[in-house]
């Protein structure tokens, strides 16, 4: 009989999760290329059914990283605070300011070959201010959250999650059971909502960026996350198979353009996210076969932070140069695709290994702070951490 997941949930490193983030990285690359690559007729068609609704990715990204902190919280609650922020800091910042400088070496370069330039990716103070201190999000005219970088507004999302974690972790704890099924489903349905509070209590020229760049808002889905975790290391998450929640997530994604752009743009594919991301965990715990374990993905999802950072310069940068006033042929546009598909992953591979990665390990190199010896080892002592 297989270990619940409860049992092995603390120390587990699922794989699966990592192989994922490769897919959802790739739905985004996807959207971007088909953005950016003029083509016309059936092709473009099916660019808009297949492509057009990878920035849904990020909301799987958001709900990812709330599930995956507290997987990784030790005990069931956060580690100690400095530590936790260092570690987060380690963890995003320096691939970030590479791919950031990147991004302006590349404004240059896009200035050269189109002099018009484009205003979402001008180099002012003022934005690369709010870049460096990711705190682009807060923002709610588009030049200053898309500045430099366009992608980056998403960082300054998870920052925000970040802070709020040891706050919402305990909260959550509280609950148990049926409670955290409830929990789960209030932040779905509430996520699916937020179109409405918007279009009720803001104004009309914000709306866009409260329901879908605004950290607060986007905070949703890290709850999400976090309560999905707690259920699924606690035994008590009831959802369907992998292969299942693969495929309502599949016709959830093939669908979510015939849904009011309101909804589509924000929170389309969260209910089938929820159901993916505990069915891929445990699929890990319980050792049933998952596609996402294979070495080659999980690689490619190791490195696919340091992906989503450089994709979009290398895309709009080469797009710059070679011209988007005509339509490309298919063949043309689906070879220009795979090869800024391979580029960026160029780029993305060594980011990864050389400085996000060497960043990672300098907090494991931290020495812990002793444990005190204990002068005897009374029975009742053993076994207290």
């Amino acid at each position: 009989m297989p270990e619940s997941p409860s049992a092995t949930a603390p120390t587990s490193r699922l794989p699966s999760l990592t192989g994922l983030r490769f897919a959802a990285a790739l739905l985004v690359f996807g959207v971007h290329a088909y953005s950016f690559i003029p083509v016309g007729g059936f092709a473009h068609d099916v660019g808009h059914l297949l492509l057009d609704p990878g920035d849904l990715g990020v909301s799987f990204f958001f709900v990812l990283s709330g599930f995956v902190l507290t997987w990784a919280a030790r005990g069931g609650s956060a580690r100690p605070l400095g530590r936790f922020f260092a570690g987060r800091v380690l963890r995003i910042y320096p691939a970030y300011v590479v791919a950031l400088g990147l991004a302006v070496a590349s404004k240059w370069v896009g200035d050269l070959a189109d002099p018009i330039g484009n205003r979402m990716n001008q180099v002012n103070g003022h934005n690369l201010t709010t870049s460096l201190f990711l705190v682009q999000a807060w923002y709610p005219d588009d030049v200053t959250y898309l500045g430099i970088n366009p992608v980056a507004w998403s960082l300054s999302c998870e920052i925000a999650f970040y802070a709020a974690f040891p706050l919402l972790l305990p909260l959550l704890r509280r609950l148990t059971g049926r409670a955290l099924g409830g929990a789960a489903a209030f932040f779905v349905v509430l996520g699916l909502l937020m179109p409405l509070i918007a279009h009720a209590f803001v104004d009309p020229a914000f709306q866009r960026w409260f329901v879908y760049i605004l950290p607060v808002t986007r905070c949703v889905e890290f709850a999400l996350g976090i309560t999905l975790a707690l259920l699924v290391r606690s035994g008590a998450w009831r959802g369907p198979g992998l292969p299942l929640a693969s495929a309502l997530f599949t016709a959830n994604y093939l669908i979510v353009n015939l849904l009011p752009h309101q909804v589509r743009d924000t929170a389309a594919v969260l209910a089938t996210t929820a159901l993916l991301i505990p069915a891929a965990a445990t699929a890990d715990l319980t050792g049933a076969r998952s596609i996402w374990r294979h070495p080659v993905l999980v690689r490619l999802g190791d490195a696919s932070y340091a992906f989503f950072l450089v994709h979009l310069t290398i895309v709009t940068t080469t797009m710059t140069i070679l011209g988007r006033s005509h339509d490309y042929p298919a063949w043309q546009a689906m070879s220009l695709g795979i090869g800024l598909l391979v580029v960026s992953y160029a780029v993305a591979l060594p980011l990864h290994r050389y400085v996000e990665a060497p960043a990672m390990r300098l907090l494991r190199r931290r020495p812990r702070p002793p444990i005190p010896a204990q002068r005897s080892r009374q029975p009742e002592q053993i076994g207290v951490s």
